[in-house]
């Protein structure tokens, strides 16, 4: 069975911290606020571009997460990613793993953010392999002038 209805999901970041996560993806990572629920706020939404994430009030979640180093993941699909990585590292990221190529063919890497989740900010380069491969192969298809 498939439904078709779905149109987007929303990773939850849990946190004992809303304002201080929201405060850290603001100013380190370059998001910003949305929307927060209740005072103190108990939820909250951030965006950066078209990606969307949510920050809820959950201590026990929060303290079990780095208690047990879970590192949940979440990736955060980019363009540009050499900007988006120079602006991360002069904002201080925790950056847990470098800018490199991936194997499944991306360019990535790691952002561990204060709650113990792992960022994995990644650009596919299928696309720009793609644009290329089809680049080469009008240049083979032209007849060759005199």
């Amino acid at each position: 069975m498939v439904i078709n209805h779905f149109t987007s999901a929303v990773p939850v970041v849990a946190t004992a911290d809303v304002a201080g996560t929201v405060r850290y993806f603001e100013q380190t990572l370059g998001f910003k606020q949305q929307w927060t629920w209740g005072d103190p706020p108990v939820y909250a939404g951030v965006r950066a571009g078209d990606a969307l994430l949510y920050v809820t009030h959950d201590a026990d979640l929060a303290s079990t997460i780095k208690e047990r180093q879970l590192a949940p993941d979440i990736f955060l699909w980019v363009t540009d990613i050499d900007s988006v990585y120079a602006q991360h590292r002069a904002a201080k990221a925790d950056i847990a793993e470098e800018l490199a190529m991936r194997p499944w063919g991306v360019r990535q890497y790691v952002v561990r953010e204060p709650n113990g989740y792992l960022l994995k900010v990644a650009e596919s380069q299928k696309e720009e392999e793609e644009e290329e491969e089809e680049e080469e192969e009008e240049e083979e298809e032209k007849p060759a002038t005199k």
